[in-house]
């Protein structure tokens, strides 16, 4: 490895993917330049979610080297991520052709397998990288997880008994990657079985991990601490996990919801956006179901979803990701607020990402679940002519509870690790919510958690009702089939409608100041 790859790669492993992007953009110019210096350019941008960028630079570095199989592999890693699923696979199927045995190469079509949710096909990939490195780390996880899907999808024992067994081998070899112990905890009830509790207390006594694994194994323990119902000892370790996270947190991450809302407010204030013809706009049924995160959005999710001819996407993240890119760019918003170009840029806008969600299936229902985006109300309503918005809301202080005991997947939500923070994100959130109400009150349906679990028949029908479709008693056995859904939610898709979470915030009243703060609210 020469000096300038070895300088550069201690940097990606250093998380400074700005200046690796910054140094690789000049070599790659250079005449000197390697296959290496493409993947680690398209890495860095991957890692500051610059995918489409990255993509893009890893098609030049394959133009450049068209035999190298890690830009391939690379790629294809990349476009998982931006959900071009077929791309992914045509890269893979190049690289396998160079080397079938690459174990990289194949844990990235575990990867895809996984995202296609052709499970099966997962493990075969993935246990044939692991037979051939046991500690390969990622790949070892990797398997775990699968199984779980497989758990989750099957409801047979043996795949949960197997995810169980490959993530405490991994906990085991890998003891300070404390996001393993906390994938087991999520389907472990300590209560019957402290056996994994025990290694994660000797760890945490025992070893040193850094602030990241810290936090998940903090999680992990609070977790089971709740399950035996000792309160005191799951706050102690909720409250240093949180500690933990908060600390790299984004000063300003409330101050930039605020913002967020202001831009789109101003738009909906001072425009009238339409089109003329709404045949022309992206025709098929999309149910939205928005609210705090952690409000009961997935067991709405999952009762919509059981019905004929629907397709749950989870927390899609199509919409959020579209929009928010776009609010702040100039372009684009002189080309909506144009009364020349608004008609064709609506239509346009709906269309590109209608096609995003048809990616993914042919069912004529749509459901998505991503709570955030009841900052889109407004343009739900402009984009799709057959949409319905269900606002799900739940005693706020269990809400809260809810989400200062778990971690979360983005970094949208590191407002959740502080309570001030929870708090401010409350006062923002009813804020958007009362202005979206009084602008579309007729568009959102407005659905109690704490009445749907102690009412489900009476609320549910409603529920359908409002969306125009058709009610069946089967939809309470969701948890039979449910598919797997990758939200911190996970394990509650496979219960049956359970009110036990209600009021459970009580059980911590004496250890949370901020729960006590919430009676003002």
């Amino acid at each position: 490895m020469n000096k300038e790859l070895q300088e550069l790669d201690k940097l990606f492993k250093e998380n400074k993917w700005n200046q690796v992007v910054k140094k690789t953009k000049i070599l790659i110019n250079s005449e000197e330049v390697i296959a290496p210096y493409y993947n680690l350019l398209g890495l860095s941008l991957s890692k500051l979610n610059k995918n489409q960028d990255a993509e893009n630079f890893f098609i030049k570095g394959i133009n450049k080297f068209p035999d190298e199989i890690s830009l391939k592999s690379n790629i294809a890693l990349t476009q998982i991520k931006l959900n071009e699923l077929d791309k992914a696979e045509q890269n893979l199927n190049k690289a396998i052709k160079i080397n079938e045995d690459d174990i990289y190469t194949l844990f990235v079509i575990g990867k895809l397998k996984r995202e296609q949710q052709k499970y099966e096909e997962a493990v075969v990939a993935l246990k044939r990288v692991c037979e051939k490195n046991v500690k390969f780390t990622d790949a070892l996880t990797l398997l775990g997880q699968t199984y779980l899907d497989l758990g989750h999808l099957t409801n047979k024992e043996e795949y949960y008994d197997l995810a169980r067994k490959n993530l405490l081998l991994h906990s085991k070899i890998f003891p300070l990657i404390g996001g393993t112990d906390y994938v087991l905890s999520t389907f472990t009830d300590y209560a019957l079985n402290d056996f994994h509790q025990k290694i994660m207390l000797n760890k945490i006594k025992n070893l040193d991990f850094n602030d990241f694994h810290k936090s998940f194994i903090n999680f992990a323990i609070g977790k089971s601490f709740e399950d035996q119902k000792k309160y005191s000892q799951s706050a102690e370790f909720i409250k240093i996990a949180n500690q933990i996270k908060n600390k790299e947190v984004d000063k300003n991450i409330i101050k930039n919801e605020i913002l967020k809302f202001r831009n789109i407010r101003k738009i909906f204030d001072n425009y009238s956006l339409k089109v003329e013809d709404t045949k022309d706009l992206f025709q098929k049924k999309m149910i939205f179901i928005v609210g705090l995160p952690r409000s009961g959005t997935t067991l709405v999710h999952q009762l919509l979803s059981s019905a004929d001819n629907t397709y749950g996407f989870g927390e899609s993240v199509f919409l959020d990701i579209y929009l928010r890119e776009k609010i702040f760019n100039k372009d684009f918003l002189s080309n909506l607020l144009n009364k020349k170009t608004m008609n064709d840029h609506i239509i346009h806008i709906s269309n590109e990402i209608g096609k995003k969600y048809n990616s993914k299936s042919e069912q004529n229902i749509f459901i998505d679940k991503m709570p955030p985006n009841f900052y889109w109300i407004g343009f739900i309503k402009l984009l799709f002519p057959n949409s319905r918005v269900i606002h799900t809301s739940r005693n706020i202080k269990d809400n809260c509870l809810s989400l200062y005991k778990n971690i979360f997947g983005s970094k949208d939500l590191d407002w959740s690790y502080n309570e001030t923070n929870i708090l401010r994100y409350i006062i923002n959130y009813r804020d958007v919510m009362k202005y979206w109400k009084k602008k579309f009150g007729e568009f959102i349906y407005e659905l109690k958690y704490d009445d749907l679990v102690k009412n489900k028949h009476q609320e549910s029908k409603k529920l359908f009702n409002f969306c125009n479709m058709k009610w069946d008693e089967n939809i309470f056995d969701f948890y039979k089939s449910a598919k797997p859904i990758r939200t911190v939610s996970l394990y509650q898709v496979k219960k049956p409608i359970y009110q036990n979470s209600v009021n459970s915030s009580q059980n911590y009243s004496n250890y949370f100041d901020f729960l006590n703060k919430l009676d003002d609210f």
